[in-house]
């Protein structure tokens, strides 16, 4: 019998309110069960790039008393690896942790599209490219669930800002919507098959995506088949009844409030089928055996070689940006020069849902001390704050004069990257880049190591002889940054996104960040390098760009037809340095002449191999019809466009090597054709980028919704920055928000978390933020009052009050 099988025959037994219990959480972190039916209350937990589990209640949204965990690299570092073996056994790490503490499913990974390097919470997520993502998001998957454990895949979907994440509405043309930011998702769920799929926050195309019948029903369940749990983000239910509808099974978080009944009563209306209900609650029970199944794999957790792993991975991740005069690998018998706060006390995760407990950390200074180096050391700024210190700065360059080299480490602070608010601008704090130009002129042999979980823009990039980044890197970067500088390792780590030289370079940031309530994505397909390449934009760094110590000869390219659909190409590979290295193989595929607006190239294989000196590996791809094809806003599906392909293969998406022409044969469709009504997608340019309304609602396929930015009557979806607008208003934000500082129970980091984000919650959120001592009930009363039903408002707070 199958879990499929046997979870259909426990619901039977099932009364319809124990049904309308499953698909509403326990409480926070745990789904409902029933011991009788040996049915486990299951625990699930946050845990991109480590587990993150709470140890002791505390009622806050992000309670900082956790369990002591592996915090590995965040999803930024990682991807830069290109190396889905190894970022497989992370996976298997995750699900260790996760084994150990009895954690049925972990809410990872998240491979949201880097749409705008400003968003706050790009540190999680993976890429500007859906293929990469995907593919390295499959690799997790199924290294968490090989242990019995489910994983998360998150945020379906566009959840691609932080600003206005709650409210927004992503206005997506079909073809971005399938080629960009559902592709990812697509991959990695027809790969891995994970337990839980998370809807995202945000509406798209006018649905709340946690209701959005297409994207759950339509898309995830009919086209790709998908048979697991939908699962909601914590707070991101807009109304349960038509998201149960739409497709989603489970509403997170429990509240303890008997909402089930609100279900109960609807079933019992008939606006909600009971076939409807079945389905999900033996899609929730199967889940629940599947944990219990898992508990029946042998599995040990050995958490000193996760701290190893994690130091592997960050070797792996950084990326080596610039090596003139081969200044790097650096040894410990030079004269060494540290500055920079960062050096001791590293940011190496970001803050938000995703912040570990670290069992462990380390840092680059006391690494190098460990190494026997001779060192000298100076602060050279505070990270406290974003203050220019010129004493700081002097010293700086004092101890800087007459030393061999100089390891000048500068980054982003901690609270400038997080969930929940976006970046205002790329820039460094202006200190960090005061301290580039000042030592660069007192020395010539200045390395500079970079801290940041996203793009930044480097206005000082020909100083420096060496730039080496590490992004965020983990527990054990401090370590791996050292044993990269000293060369006891070899950089191999490519950019999974685009450095641009600046925000104004970005297409997406003409239209970024939108209105409270709408956002459209004009740049449509053109996201991170399928932009820059095809408007030909001169970018500071281009996707998969990486250096290394040793040096790669690219030779012998060859292309065999195995069958119509399917076609090797063979590249030989040899290292002509003088240490072992690796190297990713990259493949991008671009369409000649294609009636369709089209990307220059976009990656379609990639490979990472390890050579040592002057050995020689022929590397071969496998290309099949999906390296090739559209999405048909026609026909609604996939299709080869008639015509000739060209196949590069390179180091970077700038960098290629080689190239061969192809011919394909089309599929015989018609193909949309825009070249009259949205001329400017065939001839971007950094001059010619400016999508109208009427260009952009030409591949939209219909007429655009307008945007009404009305405050009444408020509703559960109004947010806190909406009360300014009312008599008083000034003076409610300001209850709450020292109400809310409360929560953050000193701690300075949290409170400067709630500040920046509290503003564009919506008043439906109250009751996540509070973990329901503000019931949902309280909230209608609250929004009634806003309305002035003030009668109704108080007797519902009265009745309702848990909290006030």
């Amino acid at each position: 019998m199958t879990l499929y099988e046997e979870a259909s025959l426990i619901v039977k037994k099932l009364t319809l309110e124990e049904k309308c219990k499953f698909c509403c959480g326990k409480d926070f972190w745990h789904l409902y069960g029933i011991e009788e039916l040996d049915l486990p209350s299951i625990l699930v937990c946050d845990g991109p790039h480590g587990l993150r589990k709470e140890e002791s209640y505390q009622g806050l949204l992000l309670n900082n008393k956790t369990i002591k965990s592996t915090c590995f690299p965040t999803a930024s570092a990682l991807a830069c690896s290109f190396d889905e073996k190894l970022i497989n056994k992370m996976g298997k790490a995750l699900g260790e942790e996760c084994r150990k503490e009895d954690v049925a499913v972990i809410l990872s990974p998240g491979i949201n599209i880097k749409r705008t390097p400003l968003c706050g919470r790009n540190f999680e997520y993976f890429s500007e490219d859906p293929y990469l993502s995907g593919k390295l998001a499959a690799a997790l998957i199924k290294g968490i669930q090989s242990k019995g454990v489910g994983a998360s895949i998150k945020h379906f979907i566009a959840n691609n800002q932080e600003q206005y994440r709650m409210t927004l509405d992503a206005i997506i043309d079909e073809r971005a919507l399938r080629e960009i930011y559902l592709k990812g998702f697509e991959i990695a769920i027809k790969e891995s098959n994970p337990w839980t799929v998370m809807t995202s926050y945000n509406r798209v195309n006018g649905s709340y995506c946690s209701q959005n019948k297409k994207l759950i029903r339509d898309v995830l369940r009919k086209e790709w088949g998908y048979k697991g749990v939908t699962i909601s983000d914590w707070g991101g239910v807009n109304d349960n009844i038509e998201s149960h509808k739409a497709g989603l099974d489970i509403e997170m978080p429990g509240y303890n409030d008997n909402y089930y009944k609100n279900m109960v009563d609807e079933v019992k209306n008939n606006n909600l089928s009971q076939q409807v209900l079945d389905e999900s609650v033996i899609r929730i029970i199967e889940l629940i055996l599947k944990y219990k199944d898992g508990k029946n794999i042998p599995y040990k957790c050995n958490i000193q070689e996760h701290i190893n792993l994690a130091q592997e991975i960050a070797e792996n991740s950084a990326v080596l940006l610039k090596n003139e005069d081969n200044i790097l690998p650096g040894n410990n018998k030079q004269s060494i020069c540290i500055i920079g706060e960062l050096a001791k006390e590293p940011v190496y995760q970001g803050l938000g849902s995703s912040k570990v407990n670290s069992v462990t950390s380390d840092n680059a200074y006391d690494a190098f001390i460990k190494n026997d180096c001779n060192i000298s050391y100076a602060k050279g700024y505070s990270l406290r704050n974003n203050n220019i210190d010129e004493d700081l700065i002097k010293e700086a360059v004092e101890v800087a004069i007459n030393k061999e080299i100089v390891y000048l480490f500068i980054g982003l602070p901690t609270y400038h990257e997080a969930e929940g608010y976006d970046r205002d601008n790329l820039r460094l704090p202006e200190s960090h880049n005061i301290l580039v130009n000042e030592i660069g002129k007192v020395n010539k042999n200045l390395v500079v190591i970079i801290q940041c979980g996203a793009p930044i823009e480097m206005p000082w990039s020909d100083i420096p002889k060496g730039i080496l980044l590490t992004y965020m890197n983990g527990c054990r970067g401090g370590n791996a940054t050292v044993n990269l500088l000293l060369g006891k390792k070899n950089p191999c780590g490519k950019l999974s996104e685009t450095f641009p030289i600046s925000i104004d370079d970005c297409l997406s940031n003409k239209y970024y960040p939108g209105k409270v309530n709408y956002q459209e994505y004009r740049e449509s397909i053109f996201v991170g390098y399928r932009y820059f390449d095809t408007a030909n934009i001169l970018v500071k760094y281009p996707f998969g760009y990486g250096l290394s110590y040793s040096k790669f000869d690219y030779s012998d390219m060859k292309v065999k037809y195995l069958s119509e659909d399917s076609i090797e190409v063979s590249i030989k590979i040899t290292n002509i340095g003088k240490l072992t290295g690796k190297e990713v193989i990259q493949i991008y595929v671009s369409c000649l002449n294609s009636k369709l607006f089209r990307p220059k190239q976009e990656l379609k294989r990639f490979k990472k191999i390890e050579l040592k000196p002057a050995e020689s590996k022929i590397v071969k791809f496998i290309l099949d019809k999906d390296c090739f094809t559209y999405f048909n806003i026609k026909t609604n599906d996939w299709q080869i466009e008639d015509g000739k392909y060209t196949i590069n293969i390179g180091s970077s998406s700038k960098d290629i090597k080689f190239s061969t022409t192809i011919y394909k044969k089309g599929d015989n469709v018609e193909i949309p054709n825009y070249k009259k009504s949205a001329n400017i997608y065939y001839e971007l340019s950094k001059e010619n980028n400016n999508i109208s309304s009427l260009e952009f609602e030409s591949i939209y396929g219909k007429e655009l919704p307008i945007s009404i930015n009305q405050v009444y009557p408020f509703t559960i979806n109004s947010t806190i920055n909406d009360i300014k607008k009312i008599y008083g208003g000034d003076l409610i934000i300001s209850m709450i928000d020292k109400k809310s500082k409360k929560f953050a129970l000193g701690d300075k980091l949290m409170e400067i978390n709630i500040e920046k984000s509290l503003s564009d919650f919506p008043f439906r959120l109250m009751s996540m933020i509070t973990r329901g001592r503000i019931s949902r009930k309280t909230v209608l009363g609250f929004v009634d009052l806003l309305n002035k039903n003030y009668i109704k408002g108080i007797i519902q707070i009265l009745r309702n009050n848990r909290y006030f």
